[in-house]
């Protein structure tokens, strides 16, 4: 069944900072360009980490009265080292948990969940930028409209999915909520259906009321199947 992805919805017009801006250049490019994160690259182009306002402003936090000497050795760096050539190095975050443009926006929700971040760099196979999805680009799938959420429904879970005549039983989408109702072949048809439809881009619940000709959950297993020779005794001749 066929998913959105991230290369769908990500914005491909990324803003990429090098290691080593300065702290005032990195708030500039950031307010510029609108955005409140963005990712971090090496010479060679590939993301190394990503980079936050919260970033900056803990950043900020933590400098102390007499300045970057102090910080930089509290926090590990040399402190031969300018504020321009260590700032944004020492704020990032590293390594930048990243996505490819193929996995799907459930696949990009679950990664923004489970580390707690805003927004993932999309790469490519080199781990070169070409995009960056936040919160806000996956719950975009929230916003198709109920009618298109039915078509999908009924050609990509009724028709294709569960081989049925879409038109075989009702389907009613209001506000991302799908119900069915009708009368289909078998009962244990209904649980593939509620769980086919959940996993559909867009749905956010799901409500069955589908009765079944035939309950065919307690059907008993066919009897085994008799394999292996069939010995027959042995007669002497006469």
């Amino acid at each position: 069944m066929p998913h959105r992805t991230v290369a769908d919805v990500m914005t491909a017009d990324v803003l990429c900072l090098s290691l080593g801006t300065s702290f005032r250049s990195v708030v500039e490019a950031l307010a510029e360009r609108g955005v409140s994160g963005a990712p971090v690259v090496d010479t060679d182009g590939r993301v190394v980490g990503v980079v936050s306002e919260a970033d900056l402003i803990t950043a900020q936090a933590q400098i102390p009265p007499d300045g970057w000497h102090r910080f930089l050795a509290r926090v590990g760096h040399s402190t031969q080292e300018t504020p321009h050539g260590a700032e944004l190095d020492t704020v990032m975050h590293s390594p930048a948990i990243t996505i490819p443009p193929d996995a799907t926006v459930r696949e990009a929700a679950t990664q923004l969940a489970r580390h707690d971040i805003k927004r993932l760099p999309v790469v490519d196979d080199d781990g070169r930028p070409i995009g960056i999805v936040s919160r806000k680009d996956v719950l975009r799938v929230y916003l198709r409209s109920d009618s298109d959420l039915a078509d999908d429904i009924r050609t990509n879970v009724l028709e294709r999915a569960m081989w049925m005549d879409p038109a075989s039983i009702e389907v009613q989408v209001a506000d991302g909520t799908v119900t069915f109702r009708g009368t289909v072949e078998r009962q244990s048809m209904v649980p593939i259906i509620d769980h086919l439809t959940r996993a559909v881009d867009g749905v956010v619940d799901v409500v069955v009321e589908l009765d079944a000709r035939l309950d065919d959950r307690h059907v008993p297993p066919p009897p085994p199947e008799v394999t292996g020779i069939l010995h027959l005794p042995h007669r002497p001749d006469r």
